[in-house]
């Protein structure tokens, strides 16, 4: 009897010996001000019992994969190496293209340490259904559990699913999660950023925001994970009238690489043309910045990678960039603009142990969320561009991470003290009955052994 509650009791103070949980959501293209246009009770909650940010600025070029790799790792796209959603990688003589399902797994593209690596290099697990980079293994590891791209999994599966890794239903001992949606992002492009089939949208992305609320304090574990919420980039209206050809100003046999992507230009012209095909396009005029590669403005952090073009172009916001004068425009919204233009700005908010509550932050960088969860979690982050102290001012006062050390410094002694009485007690227990001989029996050592485990 005393050795069942002996045990109980080490597992007991061993469980809660706890890391911290943080659970990571991207809602794609949810712009900063999206909150303001319907009902959202479910975020109200999470920002009225934690800290949201005005807006936070996001990366350059305001792409998805760019922009969420640039989340996981904190690093900047010349950094991490995913320059765009799709990009030519001369070193390598390789194309990118976020569609193709063999260069999203391979490892060759993906450079820097999403924040899963680091928690697993760290003896920590990590669980991630659905984000940039994730499905490669990247330094090796890939997450402990992870989900290969697909959307048409319905939404409360996947909150299911991530409230099951984090509760621990299944034993898998996550303390990282990361959950992605593809919305609002589809209906903004579909339909406008200010239409009301987007409006429409937010409302649905509230709705499993509350569902995850009521699935996680039906778990019992509400309290315990910080939740961080945010995006990727935000949504401009496109003017159909308002598009720039590009292939007019452009000797096709003297390029060897051109990426369109609407909101921005790649183009590698062969050796010999970068000067004479630089000043063509400036000829499509104002509306559109050409720059060669090291006159690209140095607060885009855009310059330093091999990936990115001799020639990059960029329109002014709402603008698009065609192949030809009578192509048409097949988008009512997009994003990849001068990630200083507010239409471009995402959301964030957060709650949770570490968090403070009611808190409005005042604006500060995607690249600084990586150290932010490095800090809550007690990781030492990789090499990286963001900064802590952007984003110090979300945590709960010191007191708080204080007495979270201190409780794992108490409950490890604790624990050891009990392991070890466990230890003194069956040790005792054995000497009291061992037979008068000096050695033991074939089987008590083995006995010995089961009982302590």
């Amino acid at each position: 009897m005393k050795s069942i509650f002996c045990v109980s009791l080490f597992v007991l103070l061993t469980n809660a010996v706890k890391d911290p949980l943080v659970l990571l959501i991207s809602f794609d293209g949810f712009r900063y001000n999206y909150l303001e246009r319907t009902a959202t009770p479910n975020f109200d909650r999470l920002i009225r019992e934690g800290v949201k940010a005005k807006w936070i600025k996001d990366f350059f070029v305001s792409q998805t994969f760019p922009n969420h790799y640039g989340i996981a790792t904190g690093l900047f796209e010349e950094s991490h190496g995913i320059v765009g959603n799709r990009f030519y990688d001369p070193s390598l003589n390789r194309s990118f293209n976020y569609g193709n399902v063999a260069d999203v797994v391979d490892p060759v593209f993906w450079g820097g340490e999403p924040i899963w690596v680091t928690n697993q290099l760290q003896g920590r697990k990590s669980g991630v259904y659905f984000w940039v980079g994730s499905e490669a293994p990247i330094k090796n590891i890939r997450p402990t559990v992870w989900k290969n791209f697909n959307t048409s999994v319905p939404w409360r599966e996947r909150v299911d699913t991530v409230v099951s890794w984090l509760a621990n239903k299944e034993s898998l001992d996550i303390t990282l999660a990361l959950l992605y949606f593809s919305q609002p992002d589809h209906f903004g492009h579909t339909f406008g950023p200010e239409s009301p089939e987007v409006t429409d949208m937010i409302g649905q992305c509230d709705n499993i925001t509350g569902y995850l609320i009521r699935q996680l304090e039906l778990s019992g574990i509400f309290d315990d994970v910080n939740i961080i919420i945010t995006s990727d980039h935000g949504m401009a209206t496109l003017n159909q009238t308002r598009t720039a050809a590009i292939k007019p100003h452009l000797n096709m046999t003297e390029i060897d690489q051109y990426i369109n992507y609407g909101t921005g230009a790649a183009i590698w012209p062969k050796a010999g043309y970068i000067d004479s095909t630089y000043q063509s396009l400036l000829g499509i005029g104002s509306h559109v910045s050409v720059w060669k590669k090291d006159n690209i403005p140095l607060e885009f952090h855009y310059r330093s990678n091999v990936r990115i073009p001799p020639i990059l172009l960029m329109p002014q916001d709402k603008w698009f960039l065609v192949n030809n004068s009578k192509d048409p425009i097949n988008l009512r919204g997009s994003h990849g603009y001068n990630n200083s233009l507010m239409d471009m700005h995402p959301f964030f908010i957060a709650r949770g142990p570490a968090f403070r509550s009611g808190f409005v932050s005042e604006p500060f960088r995607s690249v600084d969320i990586y150290g932010l969860i490095c800090e809550i979690m007690g990781l030492d982050p990789a090499p990286n561009n963001g900064s802590l102290s952007e984003v110090q001012q979300l945590l709960a006062p010191s007191d708080y991470f204080l007495a979270t050390v201190i409780g794992v410094i108490v409950g490890s002694v604790l624990a050891s003290f009990v392991l070890v009485s466990i230890l003194i007690y069956f040790n005792k227990g054995i000497i009291r009955k061992r037979p008068k001989t000096d050695s033991f029996s074939s089987g008590s050592r083995p006995l010995l052994e089961s009982n302590i485990s």
